[in-house]
């Protein structure tokens, strides 16, 4: 049983440390979307956060290039057009570089919810 304990309070502090270098996707008073832009390369990827209520439908979205794709984690893998249904909980989306390339990619990440 403390075995199980301490397995998942690592896991729990492991996720938070991970998340703890992301930025948070905040919306406008009232807007149910919110945009945020960047540029990843292979040994850059860049992560964000938000926060949701059980219920919900959410919609993740990324453009801007046809080599970045956006990985939810826990719930779904590279992808560039995602919806679910949100429980009560902080997501962390990891926006990488598709194929390894010379450069970085510009890309937006939208995030709506309703």
């Amino acid at each position: 049983m403390l075995r199980i304990l301490a397995t998942l309070l690592f896991t729990s502090l492991a996720g938070a440390a991970a998340a703890q270098g992301c930025s948070e996707i905040r919306f406008a008073p009232g807007a149910f979307a919110g945009e945020v832009s960047g540029r990843v390369s292979q040994r850059q990827p860049l992560c964000f956060t938000f926060g949701s209520g059980a219920g919900q439908q959410a919609r993740v979205q990324v453009f801007g290039s046809n080599n970045v794709c956006f990985n939810l984690r826990g719930v779904a893998d590279c992808r560039d057009d995602f919806v679910f249904r949100t429980r009560k909980q902080t997501y962390v989306i990891d926006v990488n570089q598709l194929f390894a390339g010379p450069g970085h990619e510009t890309f937006t990440l939208r995030l709506t919810i309703r």
